[in-house]
């Protein structure tokens, strides 16, 4: 390995024709340069260059030798090129996962406008609300809901944080009546998509302006399911009540297709997470991660500032 250095040096001093010049292009001295190129005679067991205080020649060997680590050079430089323009450029694939929700309109939204400005940027979108192997599935951007995050070789962007509401369809109000208060949701059919506690249950915890924060064991319901369009899609039917993300179900708020019940009390907020595997990505990687970031941040705040 130190051989290939120092022909990378033998190599320069050709092509600059002096120590001197050699040493500035690769940033070194003209004493090591010297150096360098004494260590490869040694090595290869031949003089390569004939030296004076004028000019540096080739000899028979240094002749027969050059072409080859020029050739090494010029693929080294080429490579360092093509790593740049991976590094630098918006072009290629880049592999984003997310849940199914949030894989739809959310990310055409937010990533559109860098497809049109980029068209050498190629998205693959993987839609799935199961957790899937970053490095196998060559996934540069996971998308995650209030995920805990076991692997510590990840690296976690915030991204924004979405208030859950408490809804339920008219139907499902007009057989099972209205809750009024925190304490009546206990008794009310829930269709669910919060994780099992080991030792309590399914718990919500409610949060007031002027009171202490109410924690409620839901009863396990009919249906539960880690897909947030599966605990809505029953929610619509009828079939019981359920925490939703507010941006997902605002036209539905709107339409009455569900209503929203207690207001005034609010479950904890969950967490959209960005992950990737290193803390310094490629650009297309950290444009695609600012452009998620500003769209969600951006929506957000209109919808905080509607509902206020």
């Amino acid at each position: 390995m130190e051989n290939l250095n120092r022909m990378a040096v033998f190599a320069m001093v050709v092509k600059e024709g002096s120590l001197a010049a050699a040493g500035r292009r690769l940033g070194i001295s003209p004493s090591a340069v010297s150096q360098h190129l004494r260590q490869l005679e040694n090595a290869v067991g031949v003089p390569l260059l004939h030296r004076s205080t004028r000019k540096l020649t080739l000899t028979d060997a240094g002749a027969a030798f050059y072409p080859g680590c020029e050739a090494m050079l010029s693929s080294a430089h080429d490579a360092g090129q093509r790593l740049a323009e991976i590094r630098d450029t918006l072009s290629g694939e880049l592999r984003i996962s997310s849940t199914v929700g949030i894989g739809g309109q959310p990310l055409c939204e937010a990533l559109a406008p860098l497809l049109q400005q980029h068209p050498g940027l190629q998205l693959r979108i993987i839609a799935t609300d199961n957790v899937l192997d970053m490095i196998e599935y060559r996934i540069d951007i996971a998308l995650r809901v209030n995920r805990q995050l076991t692997d510590t070789s990840l690296i976690a962007h915030q991204l924004v944080e979405w208030p859950l509401v408490i809804c339920a369809a008219p139907r499902y109000l007009s057989a099972h009546g209205v809750p009024e208060t925190p304490q009546d949701l206990v008794h009310h059919r829930w269709i669910s998509g919060i994780p099992v506690n080991q030792n309590h249950g399914r718990v919500i915890e409610l949060h007031h302006t002027h009171y202490p924060p109410q924690k409620l064991r839901i009863a396990e319901g009919q249906v539960s399911s880690d897909s947030m369009n599966v605990v809505r899609d029953f929610t619509l039917a009828g079939q019981g009540i359920s925490l939703q993300p507010l941006f997902e179900v605002q036209d539905k708020l709107r339409s009455g297709e569900l209503m929203l019940l207690l207001p005034e009390w609010r479950p904890a907020a969950i967490r959209l997470t960005a992950l990737t595997q290193e803390r310094v990505v490629p650009e297309k990687t950290r444009q695609a991660l600012q452009a998620l970031r500003d769209y969600f941040r951006r929506n957000n705040a209109q919808m905080l500032a509607q509902r206020a």
